[in-house]
């Protein structure tokens, strides 16, 4: 027994291996949430037209969305630069086309080139419109120019968004809201693209007229809940929004006589001043006696005024002997 080697067995704990956390799994649900999201956002803007997107945007700011119990809206008014989305199919449609050859001939207001087969006239379509720059002030020359703005529109289902009057003062272009299109996002200031689109193909037909223009804008009677903002800065952000969009297509800084903004107190539907309607831009080409009006209206003649106003209170003083005439 004494010469039996001693055997001696260590035994060693197995090593606990720690537990692995479930936190990989939350962050992988998130990223594979993200991506699907991602995903279906592209796809909506492949397979939608510009038709579904302007209604899924008046869908996200709808009154249900925007719109308090009391009727008022949250102040979501921003001046937005233009975006330059949408379509190019109104801007072809607007566009006037340029006369080549023949189609400069004349001092005509338009020049309409038949169509001809023979001749110069060979191989020039039905007609040539031709606007040649120019004032329009007679109520026959602005009847011309709204023709010309009408039938550039007709194709691109506008008739329930634009209406063109003639009027004493010269060419009104009203372009307004309806229950399928939102010239502007909802108590915004953000122009939709397809109404961008719009101004930006009617800019060069303007550009072409050497008439004064004034843009004015107008909103419904829907108050904010803010007391920071009201109509009168909405108005007056889409205004200029308009006059942006004008300019940056085409239309001289020079050629806008007046931006304003009118707030809710000229509804064309006097009975619901809630109306879809009244949300709207108008455009005013002025004739030159409207523009002298105004001009007039804001002081262009104060400095012939004052001096007769002080003549005339002069030539009024009592005149006798307190005053030292005999």
């Amino acid at each position: 027994m004494a010469g039996e080697p001693v055997i001696i067995q260590i035994k060693r704990g197995a090593k606990v291996q720690p537990k692995a956390g479930g936190a990989w799994k939350v962050a992988f649900a998130d990223f594979a949430l993200a991506m699907m999201a991602l995903f279906l956002v592209l796809w909506l803007v492949q397979v939608a037209d510009q038709q579904e997107r302007a209604a899924i945007v008046n869908a996200l700011h709808g009154e249900n969305i925007l719109e308090g119990k009391d009727g008022s809206i949250h102040d979501s008014s921003r001046p937005h630069i233009i975006d330059l989305e949408g379509s190019t199919v109104l801007v072809d449609s607007v566009s006037p086309s340029r006369g080549t050859g023949s189609g400069h001939a004349g001092p005509a207001t338009v020049n309409h080139i038949p169509r001809g087969e023979r001749g110069a006239a060979a191989g020039q379509g039905d007609y040539l419109d031709s606007l040649v720059p120019g004032s329009f002030q007679s109520q026959a020359q602005l009847a011309v120019l709204g023709e010309l703005v009408e039938d550039a529109i007709a194709g691109a289902d506008l008739a329930d968004n634009v209406t063109i009057e003639v009027v004493p003062q010269g060419l009104k272009i009203l372009i307004r809201d309806n229950l399928k299109q939102f010239m502007f996002a909802r108590g915004s200031a953000r122009m939709t693209p397809y109404f961008e689109d719009l101004l930006l193909a009617l800019a060069p037909v303007l550009s072409r007229v050497e008439n004064p223009l004034m843009v004015s804008g107008h909103t419904d009677s829907t108050t904010f809940r803010s007391q920071n903002t009201t109509n009168w800065e909405l108005s007056s952000q889409r205004a200029l929004e308009a006059r942006r969009a004008l300019q940056y297509g085409g239309v001289g800084l020079g050629q806008f006589i007046q931006v304003v903004g009118m707030a809710d107190q000229v509804p064309l539907v006097t009975d619901d001043p809630r109306s879809s309607a009244n949300r709207r831009i108008e455009l005013m080409v002025l004739t030159e006696a409207a523009q002298q009006e105004l001009r007039n209206l804001f002081g262009s003649q104060t400095g012939q005024a004052v001096p007769e106003a002080a003549e005339a209170a002069q030539r009024n003083q009592p005149r006798g002997r307190y005053l030292g005439d005999e």
